[in-house]
C-alpha cells in the first residue's frame, strides 16, 4: 500500500512538472505596435475660400489625420474659410506659400465655391508639377474641373459633378467624362460628390502607402 501511494505520489510530481514545463516552454507573443498606414505622410488640401462642400472637407481631412498623415490647408489666402452648410475652416497657409514638391499629395475639396479656383494658374502650375513628379492627386465634386483644364487628363478619364458647363469643359480639353462615382487613372484619383468621400479618402491613401 505504501508502494502505491508512492508511486502515485511520484505521478502527481511528474504531472505538474511537466505542465509546468509546458506553461513555462509557451512563447510569448510580443505585440509591436502598429504605426499609423499614413505615417510620415504630408498631404496638401485646398479649399475655396467660401462654399467649399463640407463633407468633401471633413470626412478626408479626419480620415488622413487618422491614419497618421500630416495635412496642411491652403486657400486662396489665409482667412477663415465657410463651408457650403456653415462649417469653419482656417488654411494653415495661403497658395502662394505652399511649394507642391514638400508634399506626398495634393487634394482638392470640391463644392460650388471650388469654381473660383478652376482658372487658377497658380494652382494648376501646382497640379502639373504634383502630376510631373508621381505624387498622388486627388479632385472631388466639381474640382476635378481644376485637373482637366492643367492638361493633365488631356485623352484620359475621369469623373465630376456634371453640369452642362462640367460636360462641354470635358469635351473641350479632350477628357473623357466617365460618369461613374469614383475613378482612378494612375496617381489621379476623382470623385463626383460627398457620398463617395469616405472611398475617395480610401483610394488616396491606398496610392500613399
Amino acid at each position: 500500500m505504501e508502494v502505491l501511494m508512492k508511486k502515485c505520489l511520484l505521478i502527481m510530481i511528474a504531472a505538474l512538472f511537466l505542465m509546468n514545463a509546458c506553461q513555462g516552454g509557451e512563447e510569448k507573443k510580443v505585440t509591436k505596435k502598429k504605426l499609423p498606414e499614413l505615417s510620415g505622410k504630408k498631404i496638401l488640401m485646398v479649399i475655396a475660400p467660401r462654399n467649399f462642400r463640407d463633407e468633401e472637407f471633413n470626412i478626408p481631412h479626419s480620415f488622413f489625420i487618422k491614419e497618421g498623415a500630416r495635412v496642411v490647408v491652403a486657400s486662396t489666402d489665409t482667412a477663415e474659410a465657410t463651408g457650403m452648410l456653415g462649417m469653419k475652416v482656417k488654411p494653415d497657409k495661403s497658395l502662394k506659400d505652399v511649394n507642391p514638391l514638400d508634399f506626398d499629395a495634393l487634394v482638392l475639396v470640391g463644392g460650388s465655391g471650388s469654381t473660383v479656383l478652376w482658372d487658377n494658374k497658380l494652382l494648376h502650375k501646382y497640379v502639373r508639377t504634383a502630376f510631373e513628379n508621381d505624387k498622388v492627386i486627388g479632385a472631388i465634386c466639381l474640382s476635378p474641373v481644376v485637373l482637366v483644364k492643367s492638361g493633365i487628363l488631356k485623352g484620359k478619364g475621369a469623373t465630376c459633378y456634371v453640369t452642362p458647363e462640367v460636360k462641354r469643359i470635358f469635351r473641350e480639353n479632350d477628357v473623357n467624362l466617365t460618369g461613374d462615382p469614383l475613378n482612378i487613372t494612375g496617381n489621379i484619383v476623382t470623385a463626383n460628390g460627398p457620398a463617395v468621400a469616405k472611398r475617395y479618402a480610401e483610394k488616396i491613401a491606398e496610392l500613399l502607402k
